[in-house]
Parts: C-alpha cells; sequence; structure tokens
C-alpha cells in the first residue's frame, strides 16, 4: 500500500486511540485506588468484617432480624442493616449493664 492510498483520517484515529488508553488507565488506576466498601456483602466477608461466624450472620438474616437478598447463588446482606443491627444489639447491652 502507497502513500496515496492511506486514509487520510488515520492520524485523527491515532489521536482517538490515545485518548482512549490514557482513559482506561486512569480508570484502572481509580478502582485500584477505591476503597469504598461494598453496599452488600456475603456471610463469609461479612465474617472476616465483623469477626463473628459466617453461620451467625446466616441465622440473622433467616430470622428476619437482617436485611438479606438472594439475587443469585449466594445470599447477601445489607451492609447498612448489619451496621444498625450490630448498634442496635451493642447499645441494648450497654443499656442493660452487660
Amino acid at each position: 500500500m502507497n502513500d496515496s492510498a492511506k486514509n487520510p483520517f488515520e492520524p485523527f484515529f491515532d489521536e482517538i486511540r490515545k485518548i482512549i488508553r490514557e482513559e482506561i488507565a486512569l480508570a484502572l488506576k481509580s478502582r485500584e485506588k477505591s476503597s469504598a466498601p461494598k453496599d452488600w456483602l456475603r456471610a463469609e466477608e461479612l465474617a472476616e468484617l465483623y469477626g463473628l461466624p459466617k453461620t451467625w450472620f446466616e441465622e440473622k438474616g433467616r430470622a428476619g432480624e437482617i436485611e438479606r437478598a438472594k439475587p443469585g447463588r449466594h445470599v447477601i446482606f445489607n451492609r447498612r442493616a448489619v451496621e444498625a443491627y450490630l448498634e442496635k444489639i451493642n447499645g441494648s447491652k450497654r443499656s442493660n449493664g452487660v
């Protein structure tokens, strides 16, 4: 292929490709730095996070004490509901003198 048959828009496409690569690199870098907590967690993740057995979360979820959902294979728990429940039971222990 000679120069006269070269696509006149190729420099434009090269610039677009460069910009896209930069944007992808920035997105990946920001994802790595992001430590935002997830809103929904599995029992195993909660057990690791709060130092309680995973069965404790599963039991509380089955009893309806903690909000949970089953969108697929795994049951997941709402982080805010778990935190609110833990605050509630810790508050009741303090008020009972425990």
